[in-house]
């Protein structure tokens, strides 16, 4: 539904940018199909565009013809999808810009009317998604795949696609009223736990990490996290002293993980490297934080880069996200030949042996897995 915003509506920006690196051989090995598409595949950025409570992140689509080999004559599609699971519908005005390494050449897309969009449904310029209001896209017009690929054309940086995305987002005017007293009474909430986080007012405990201290609340980290509650309910050490030394983290994530747990919120300056996002994940994961370990997890599966992912797979298996792992598998996949050649791949072959077998199931399925592929295909 169309929507006009409202005189005192209050509408957010947020952009960002996602670059799928090595964008031909991306497409001829990604096998996650579009939803209610199965001519359609898409690769999805994590969650970088934030706006209040509202997650979303940047979609690149494209076709396949029934063998699952690209369809280069179709148009690429690109749109957002909202990754959070709030149940409240929002609404958003949309640009969005595919990159072009020649001068004067970029895609600008823009859609200046307000939508509303609710939790894992999207908006943009595809054919991989089902449009609201009925009208169909067939992906971004005069664009097709065959020029994407073609080098003299520049959409391709080094091999890599890069699409910008610009949001204005609003709450849906539907609910607007309850809408925005429930979300002003929440930010009173996070805003007066900040306060109080800052402050230090009534702390009872202090974790120590290397020369930082932080001063918080038992109660609270208790409430959050069943590793508090666990340390501050029994007779430990911890629950004596009122000091819990925190050791192998480093402080800007142990932080990050504290706001967290007071506000909700999650600190945008630790997200902003692949070594903060990481070091993030081991805090949430070490204490037992699911939102968090979540919202990690989508940063850094969508900034994969060919050095660091063996690392990455590592981690996903340490920590046990199947999502997380599928998704270190299937960039493995594409970019095999390149990981084989990194020091991290050699550390995991050294250190964790084990992986190679996923590694080699997802290259060459079992051959049972096969039979039933090629069965299915032949039906």
């Amino acid at each position: 539904m169309a929507i006009r915003a409202r005189a005192g509506a209050r509408v957010k920006e947020c952009s960002g940018e996602f670059e799928v690196q090595n964008f031909a051989v991306t497409c001829a090995t990604t096998k996650t199909v579009s939803e209610n598409k199965q001519d359609c595949r898409e690769i999805v950025s994590g969650p970088i565009l934030v706006a209040k409570q509202y997650a979303f992140g940047i979609v690149v689509a494209w076709s396949v013809k029934p063998d699952g080999t690209v369809e280069e004559s179709k148009n690429l599609g690109v749109h957002v999808k909202r990754l959070d699971d709030n149940p409240e519908e929002c609404s958003i005005s949309l640009e969005m810009t595919v990159l072009n390494r020649l001068k004067n050449c970029n895609m600008f897309l823009h859609d200046g009317t307000y939508h509303g969009i609710s939790s894992q449904k999207a908006r943009g310029w595809s054919r991989s998604f089902d449009m609201p209001d009925s009208r169909r896209h067939d992906g971004v017009k005069g664009l097709p795949l065959s020029e994407v690929f073609d080098h003299q054309a520049g959409w391709l940086h080094s091999g890599s696609l890069r699409v910008l995305a610009k949001l204005s987002v609003v709450v849906s005017f539907d609910t607007a009223v309850v809408a925005s007293s429930e979300a002003s009474g929440q930010q009173e909430v996070c805003e007066s736990l900040q306060g109080l986080l800052q402050s230090g007012n009534m702390a009872d405990v202090v974790l120590k990490v290397g020369n930082e201290v932080i001063q918080a609340h038992s109660i609270i980290l208790a409430a959050r996290s069943p590793v508090f509650e666990r340390m501050f309910s029994c007779p430990m050490k911890e629950k004596q002293e009122k000091e819990v030394h925190i050791k192998d983290l480093e402080a800007i994530p142990v932080k990050a993980l504290v706001r967290y747990l007071y506000t909700g919120v999650v600190d945008q300056a630790a997200l902003d490297s692949d070594e903060l996002a990481v070091n993030l994940l081991e805090a949430a994961h070490r204490y037992e934080v699911p939102g968090l370990v979540e919202r990690c997890v989508q940063m850094i599966v969508g900034r994969f880069k060919v050095e660091t992912v063996a690392e990455r797979l590592e981690m996903a298996d340490l920590i046990g996200s199947k999502y997380f792992k599928a998704q270190c598998l299937e960039f493995i996949q594409a970019h095999l030949a390149e990981v084989q050649a990194t020091d991290a791949y050699s550390r995991l072959v050294e250190r964790r042996p084990a992986l190679l077998r996923d590694i080699i199931e997802v290259m060459a399925p079992p051959a049972k897995k096969q039979r039933r592929l090629k069965g299915a295909a032949s039906r």
